[in-house]
Protein backbone atom coordinates (compact mmCIF):
# COMPACT_ATOMS: atom_id res chain seq x y z
CA UNK A 1 0.00 0.00 0.00
CA UNK A 2 1.29 3.45 -0.81
CA UNK A 3 2.25 5.55 2.27
CA UNK A 4 -0.20 8.28 1.30
CA UNK A 5 -3.13 5.92 1.85
CA UNK A 6 -2.13 4.57 5.26
CA UNK A 7 -3.56 7.28 7.52
CA UNK A 8 -5.18 6.19 10.78
CA UNK A 9 -8.99 6.19 10.52
CA UNK A 10 -11.25 7.14 13.42
CA UNK A 11 -15.04 6.77 13.37
CA UNK A 12 -16.36 9.95 14.96
CA UNK A 13 -18.59 12.91 14.18
CA UNK A 14 -20.67 13.92 11.18
CA UNK A 15 -21.07 17.69 11.09
CA UNK A 16 -23.20 19.69 8.71
CA UNK A 17 -25.05 22.99 8.40
CA UNK A 18 -28.52 22.34 6.92
CA UNK A 19 -29.39 25.98 6.24
CA UNK A 20 -27.28 29.12 5.92
CA UNK A 21 -29.12 32.47 6.09
CA UNK A 22 -27.49 35.68 4.96
CA UNK A 23 -26.05 38.20 7.43
CA UNK A 24 -28.06 40.92 9.14
CA UNK A 25 -26.82 44.25 10.48
CA UNK A 26 -27.06 44.56 14.30
CA UNK A 27 -25.40 47.48 16.11
CA UNK A 28 -23.55 48.29 12.91
CA UNK A 29 -22.01 44.81 12.53
CA UNK A 30 -22.95 42.13 9.98
CA UNK A 31 -24.11 39.11 12.00
CA UNK A 32 -25.00 35.63 10.77
CA UNK A 33 -27.15 33.05 12.59
CA UNK A 34 -26.79 29.36 11.76
CA UNK A 35 -26.85 25.89 13.31
CA UNK A 36 -24.16 23.19 13.30
CA UNK A 37 -25.66 19.68 13.52
CA UNK A 38 -23.44 16.99 15.06
CA UNK A 39 -24.07 13.23 15.00
CA UNK A 40 -21.86 10.72 16.79
CA UNK A 41 -21.17 7.69 14.54
CA UNK A 42 -18.55 6.20 16.87
CA UNK A 43 -18.97 3.59 19.61
CA UNK A 44 -17.77 5.97 22.32
CA UNK A 45 -19.37 8.92 24.06
CA UNK A 46 -17.66 12.10 22.88
CA UNK A 47 -17.24 15.29 24.88
CA UNK A 48 -16.97 18.51 22.88
CA UNK A 49 -14.13 20.44 24.50
CA UNK A 50 -13.49 23.30 22.09
CA UNK A 51 -14.61 24.73 18.78
CA UNK A 52 -12.81 27.13 16.48
CA UNK A 53 -14.15 28.81 13.37
CA UNK A 54 -11.27 29.29 10.94
CA UNK A 55 -10.69 31.48 7.90
CA UNK A 56 -10.08 29.01 5.07
CA UNK A 57 -7.62 31.31 3.28
CA UNK A 58 -5.05 31.71 6.07
CA UNK A 59 -6.30 29.30 8.78
CA UNK A 60 -6.59 32.17 11.24
CA UNK A 61 -9.08 31.77 14.09
CA UNK A 62 -12.13 33.98 13.54
CA UNK A 63 -13.76 32.97 16.82
CA UNK A 64 -13.13 30.33 19.47
CA UNK A 65 -15.49 28.72 21.97
CA UNK A 66 -14.30 26.89 25.07
CA UNK A 67 -16.20 24.15 26.90
CA UNK A 68 -18.26 26.58 28.98
CA UNK A 69 -19.12 28.72 25.95
CA UNK A 70 -20.30 25.64 24.09
CA UNK A 71 -22.41 24.40 26.98
CA UNK A 72 -24.60 27.48 26.56
CA UNK A 73 -24.91 26.87 22.79
CA UNK A 74 -25.37 23.11 22.89
CA UNK A 75 -28.77 21.46 22.58
CA UNK A 76 -29.68 17.80 22.66
CA UNK A 77 -32.58 16.94 20.37
CA UNK A 78 -35.74 15.69 22.05
CA UNK A 79 -36.97 16.25 25.59
CA UNK A 80 -33.67 16.30 27.50
CA UNK A 81 -33.49 20.09 27.68
CA UNK A 82 -32.00 20.19 31.19
CA UNK A 83 -28.91 18.23 30.15
CA UNK A 84 -26.20 20.87 29.87
CA UNK A 85 -23.23 18.54 29.45
CA UNK A 86 -21.24 18.61 26.22
CA UNK A 87 -21.55 14.84 25.79
CA UNK A 88 -22.74 13.21 22.58
CA UNK A 89 -23.56 9.55 23.19
CA UNK A 90 -23.09 6.99 20.40
CA UNK A 91 -25.81 7.39 17.79
CA UNK A 92 -27.02 10.69 19.27
CA UNK A 93 -27.20 14.15 17.71
CA UNK A 94 -26.72 17.65 19.02
CA UNK A 95 -27.22 21.13 17.63
CA UNK A 96 -24.78 23.99 18.24
CA UNK A 97 -26.42 27.40 17.81
CA UNK A 98 -24.05 30.03 16.48
CA UNK A 99 -24.15 33.79 15.92
CA UNK A 100 -21.03 35.24 14.34
CA UNK A 101 -20.01 38.81 13.52
CA UNK A 102 -17.70 39.51 10.61
CA UNK A 103 -16.85 42.84 9.00
CA UNK A 104 -15.33 41.28 5.87
CA UNK A 105 -17.45 41.34 2.74
CA UNK A 106 -16.62 37.77 1.68
CA UNK A 107 -15.14 35.12 3.98
CA UNK A 108 -14.82 31.35 3.64
CA UNK A 109 -15.00 29.60 7.00
CA UNK A 110 -14.53 26.08 8.31
CA UNK A 111 -15.07 24.55 11.75
CA UNK A 112 -12.50 22.70 13.86
CA UNK A 113 -13.92 20.77 16.82
CA UNK A 114 -11.88 19.14 19.60
CA UNK A 115 -13.35 16.09 21.32
CA UNK A 116 -12.40 13.88 24.26
CA UNK A 117 -13.26 10.19 24.22
CA UNK A 118 -12.76 7.68 27.01
CA UNK A 119 -11.68 4.12 26.33
CA UNK A 120 -11.37 2.35 29.65
CA UNK A 121 -9.22 4.51 31.90
CA UNK A 122 -7.58 6.27 28.99
CA UNK A 123 -8.85 9.57 27.60
CA UNK A 124 -8.01 10.54 24.05
CA UNK A 125 -8.24 14.04 22.56
CA UNK A 126 -8.72 14.44 18.83
CA UNK A 127 -9.92 17.09 16.38
CA UNK A 128 -12.32 17.01 13.44
CA UNK A 129 -12.48 19.72 10.78
CA UNK A 130 -15.35 20.35 8.38
CA UNK A 131 -18.67 22.12 7.74
CA UNK A 132 -17.49 24.71 5.21
CA UNK A 133 -19.51 27.93 4.91
CA UNK A 134 -19.21 31.14 2.97
CA UNK A 135 -19.95 34.37 4.84
CA UNK A 136 -20.84 36.86 2.10
CA UNK A 137 -22.79 40.08 2.10
CA UNK A 138 -26.23 39.86 0.52
CA UNK A 139 -28.86 42.55 -0.02
CA UNK A 140 -30.87 42.91 3.18
CA UNK A 141 -34.65 42.69 3.34
CA UNK A 142 -35.57 46.22 4.40
CA UNK A 143 -39.03 46.69 5.92
CA UNK A 144 -41.23 49.44 7.18
CA UNK A 145 -42.50 49.47 10.76
CA UNK A 146 -44.92 46.71 11.87
CA UNK A 147 -46.20 49.03 14.62
CA UNK A 148 -46.16 52.72 15.37
CA UNK A 149 -44.95 54.80 18.29
CA UNK A 150 -43.59 53.14 21.41
CA UNK A 151 -41.80 52.40 23.61
CA UNK A 152 -41.71 48.83 22.25
CA UNK A 153 -39.29 46.24 23.58
CA UNK A 154 -37.82 44.02 20.84
CA UNK A 155 -37.93 40.86 22.92
CA UNK A 156 -35.54 38.13 21.79
CA UNK A 157 -32.22 36.64 22.81
CA UNK A 158 -30.30 34.00 20.82
CA UNK A 159 -29.04 32.52 24.10
CA UNK A 160 -32.48 31.61 25.47
CA UNK A 161 -32.86 27.82 25.41
CA UNK A 162 -36.58 28.05 24.55
CA UNK A 163 -36.53 31.28 22.60
CA UNK A 164 -37.79 31.33 19.00
CA UNK A 165 -34.24 31.07 17.71
CA UNK A 166 -33.85 27.56 19.18
CA UNK A 167 -37.27 26.04 18.52
CA UNK A 168 -37.16 23.45 15.73
CA UNK A 169 -40.35 22.34 13.96
CA UNK A 170 -40.54 19.30 11.67
CA UNK A 171 -43.12 19.79 8.94
CA UNK A 172 -43.30 17.73 5.75
CA UNK A 173 -40.39 15.54 6.78
CA UNK A 174 -37.91 18.39 7.28
CA UNK A 175 -36.66 20.18 10.39
CA UNK A 176 -36.66 23.99 10.23
CA UNK A 177 -36.45 27.03 12.51
CA UNK A 178 -39.16 29.47 11.36
CA UNK A 179 -38.53 31.89 14.24
CA UNK A 180 -34.75 32.10 13.80
CA UNK A 181 -35.02 35.91 13.52
CA UNK A 182 -38.40 36.41 15.20
CA UNK A 183 -39.06 39.40 17.44
CA UNK A 184 -41.82 39.74 20.03
CA UNK A 185 -42.88 43.36 20.46
CA UNK A 186 -44.24 44.34 23.88
CA UNK A 187 -45.23 47.92 24.69
CA UNK A 188 -44.22 49.64 27.94
CA UNK A 189 -44.86 52.90 29.70
CA UNK A 190 -42.01 55.22 30.62
CA UNK A 191 -41.54 53.44 33.93
CA UNK A 192 -41.01 50.09 32.24
CA UNK A 193 -44.41 48.61 33.09
CA UNK A 194 -46.34 46.65 30.47
CA UNK A 195 -49.77 47.02 32.06
CA UNK A 196 -51.79 49.77 33.69
CA UNK A 197 -53.05 48.12 36.86
CA UNK A 198 -53.54 44.38 37.27
CA UNK A 199 -51.12 42.55 34.94
CA UNK A 200 -53.47 39.57 34.80
CA UNK A 201 -56.13 41.57 32.94
CA UNK A 202 -55.43 41.41 29.21
CA UNK A 203 -57.00 44.78 28.37
CA UNK A 204 -54.71 46.50 30.88
CA UNK A 205 -51.64 45.79 28.76
CA UNK A 206 -50.41 48.89 26.94
CA UNK A 207 -49.85 47.10 23.65
CA UNK A 208 -53.19 45.34 23.56
CA UNK A 209 -55.27 46.54 20.60
CA UNK A 210 -52.41 48.54 19.03
CA UNK A 211 -52.62 48.85 15.25
CA UNK A 212 -50.54 46.36 13.26
CA UNK A 213 -49.11 47.70 9.99
CA UNK A 214 -48.08 46.24 6.65
CA UNK A 215 -44.28 46.35 6.54
CA UNK A 216 -44.20 46.52 2.74
CA UNK A 217 -46.35 46.55 -0.34
CA UNK A 218 -47.48 43.00 -0.95
CA UNK A 219 -50.25 40.44 -1.21
CA UNK A 220 -52.03 38.87 1.74
CA UNK A 221 -51.39 35.15 1.37
CA UNK A 222 -53.35 33.81 4.36
CA UNK A 223 -55.24 34.82 7.48
CA UNK A 224 -56.65 32.99 10.49
CA UNK A 225 -59.21 34.53 12.82
CA UNK A 226 -60.93 31.68 14.66
CA UNK A 227 -59.11 31.93 18.02
CA UNK A 228 -60.90 33.52 20.95
CA UNK A 229 -59.25 35.30 23.87
CA UNK A 230 -59.53 34.87 27.60
CA UNK A 231 -59.99 38.11 29.52
CA UNK A 232 -57.13 37.24 31.89
CA UNK A 233 -53.69 35.71 31.52
CA UNK A 234 -54.45 33.12 34.20
CA UNK A 235 -57.39 31.70 32.21
CA UNK A 236 -55.48 31.47 28.93
CA UNK A 237 -55.64 27.92 27.54
CA UNK A 238 -52.47 26.00 26.69
CA UNK A 239 -51.92 25.69 22.95
CA UNK A 240 -50.03 22.89 21.17
CA UNK A 241 -47.39 23.68 18.55
CA UNK A 242 -49.86 23.46 15.66
CA UNK A 243 -51.87 26.28 17.25
CA UNK A 244 -48.91 28.37 18.40
CA UNK A 245 -49.59 31.26 16.02
CA UNK A 246 -53.07 32.11 17.26
CA UNK A 247 -54.85 34.46 14.89
CA UNK A 248 -52.36 35.48 12.22
CA UNK A 249 -51.69 37.15 8.88
CA UNK A 250 -49.08 36.17 6.32
CA UNK A 251 -48.03 38.82 3.81
CA UNK A 252 -46.22 37.84 0.62
CA UNK A 253 -43.48 40.40 -0.08
CA UNK A 254 -42.21 38.63 -3.21
CA UNK A 255 -38.92 36.80 -3.82
CA UNK A 256 -39.84 34.00 -1.39
CA UNK A 257 -40.16 36.39 1.54
CA UNK A 258 -43.29 35.96 3.67
CA UNK A 259 -44.02 38.19 6.69
CA UNK A 260 -45.89 36.58 9.58
CA UNK A 261 -47.87 38.52 12.18
CA UNK A 262 -49.08 36.33 15.05
CA UNK A 263 -51.26 36.41 18.24
CA UNK A 264 -53.67 38.93 16.71
CA UNK A 265 -56.82 40.19 18.40
CA UNK A 266 -60.03 38.34 17.46
CA UNK A 267 -62.13 40.24 14.93
CA UNK A 268 -59.38 42.77 14.23
CA UNK A 269 -58.06 41.38 10.93
CA UNK A 270 -58.96 43.86 8.17
CA UNK A 271 -57.61 41.96 5.16
CA UNK A 272 -58.35 38.78 3.22
CA UNK A 273 -56.20 36.36 1.23
CA UNK A 274 -55.35 37.75 -2.21
CA UNK A 275 -55.77 41.38 -1.16
CA UNK A 276 -53.10 43.88 -2.18
CA UNK A 277 -51.83 46.15 0.60
CA UNK A 278 -49.51 49.14 0.77
CA UNK A 279 -46.73 49.71 3.26
CA UNK A 280 -48.18 51.34 6.38
CA UNK A 281 -51.75 50.06 5.89
CA UNK A 282 -53.48 49.00 9.11
CA UNK A 283 -54.12 45.26 8.77
CA UNK A 284 -55.00 44.09 12.31
CA UNK A 285 -54.51 44.73 16.04
CA UNK A 286 -52.25 43.27 18.72
CA UNK A 287 -53.99 40.53 20.68
CA UNK A 288 -53.59 37.57 23.00
CA UNK A 289 -54.23 34.38 21.04
CA UNK A 290 -52.26 31.17 20.55
CA UNK A 291 -49.10 30.16 22.38
CA UNK A 292 -48.31 33.31 24.35
CA UNK A 293 -47.86 34.51 27.93
CA UNK A 294 -49.14 38.03 27.34
CA UNK A 295 -50.45 40.41 24.64
CA UNK A 296 -47.75 41.14 22.07
CA UNK A 297 -46.99 41.04 18.37
CA UNK A 298 -44.85 38.17 17.14
CA UNK A 299 -43.19 39.10 13.84
CA UNK A 300 -40.86 37.14 11.58
CA UNK A 301 -39.97 36.61 7.92
CA UNK A 302 -39.79 33.13 6.41
CA UNK A 303 -39.04 31.64 3.02
CA UNK A 304 -42.30 29.71 2.49
CA UNK A 305 -46.05 30.08 2.99
CA UNK A 306 -46.04 28.16 6.27
CA UNK A 307 -45.92 29.64 9.77
CA UNK A 308 -44.06 26.59 11.12
CA UNK A 309 -42.80 24.74 8.02
CA UNK A 310 -40.35 27.34 6.74
CA UNK A 311 -36.90 28.71 7.44
CA UNK A 312 -36.69 32.04 9.24
CA UNK A 313 -34.69 34.60 7.26
CA UNK A 314 -33.08 37.87 8.37
CA UNK A 315 -34.61 41.31 7.92
CA UNK A 316 -34.02 44.91 9.00
CA UNK A 317 -36.29 47.89 9.58
CA UNK A 318 -35.92 51.08 7.57
CA UNK A 319 -35.85 53.34 10.60
CA UNK A 320 -36.36 53.28 14.36
CA UNK A 321 -35.18 55.19 17.40
CA UNK A 322 -33.28 53.42 20.17
CA UNK A 323 -34.29 54.55 23.66
CA UNK A 324 -32.33 51.98 25.65
CA UNK A 325 -32.26 48.28 26.49
CA UNK A 326 -32.88 45.69 29.18
CA UNK A 327 -29.35 44.49 29.91
CA UNK A 328 -30.76 42.36 32.75
CA UNK A 329 -34.01 40.92 31.38
CA UNK A 330 -35.18 39.84 34.86
CA UNK A 331 -36.02 43.54 35.38
CA UNK A 332 -38.33 43.61 32.36
CA UNK A 333 -41.81 44.83 33.30
CA UNK A 334 -40.63 45.77 36.79
CA UNK A 335 -38.05 48.53 36.41
CA UNK A 336 -37.24 51.14 33.77
CA UNK A 337 -34.84 50.10 31.03
CA UNK A 338 -31.23 51.26 30.87
CA UNK A 339 -31.30 54.39 28.67
CA UNK A 340 -28.82 55.05 25.87
CA UNK A 341 -25.67 56.84 26.97
CA UNK A 342 -26.04 59.56 24.36
CA UNK A 343 -27.57 62.90 25.35
CA UNK A 344 -30.65 61.98 23.32
CA UNK A 345 -32.03 58.79 21.73
CA UNK A 346 -30.42 57.98 18.39
CA UNK A 347 -31.98 57.03 15.08
CA UNK A 348 -31.03 53.77 13.41
CA UNK A 349 -31.43 53.10 9.68
CA UNK A 350 -31.59 49.68 7.97
CA UNK A 351 -30.72 47.51 10.95
CA UNK A 352 -32.23 44.81 13.14
CA UNK A 353 -32.97 45.99 16.70
CA UNK A 354 -30.49 44.57 19.17
CA UNK A 355 -31.59 41.93 21.66
CA UNK A 356 -34.13 43.30 24.19
CA UNK A 357 -33.63 46.88 23.04
CA UNK A 358 -36.29 49.50 23.68
CA UNK A 359 -37.27 51.29 20.50
CA UNK A 360 -39.76 53.69 19.03
CA UNK A 361 -41.14 53.63 15.51
CA UNK A 362 -42.05 56.77 13.61
CA UNK A 363 -45.66 57.57 12.83
CA UNK A 364 -48.81 57.68 14.82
Amino acid sequence: MKPGYSQEYRQSIDMHIPYMPGPVLINGKPTVYYELYLTNFSNDSLSLEKMEVLDVVDSSVVVSFNKDDLRNRFSKLGLQLKDKENIIAPGNSRVVYLELQNDKTDTQLIHRLSFASSQGNKQQIFSVQGAFIRFSRKPQIVLGAPLSGGPWVAVYDPAWSRGHRRVIYTVGGKARIPGRFAIDFIKLDNLGRYANGDNDVVKNWYGYGAEVLAVSDGTISATRDDFQESSTLSNHPECPAEKATGNYISLDLGNNCIAFYEHLKPGSIKVVAGQQVKKGDVIAAVGFTGQTTGPHLHFHIADQHSALGAEGIPFVFERFTVLGAYVDFSKFGKDPWTPVKAASPFIINAERPASNSVIKFDGR
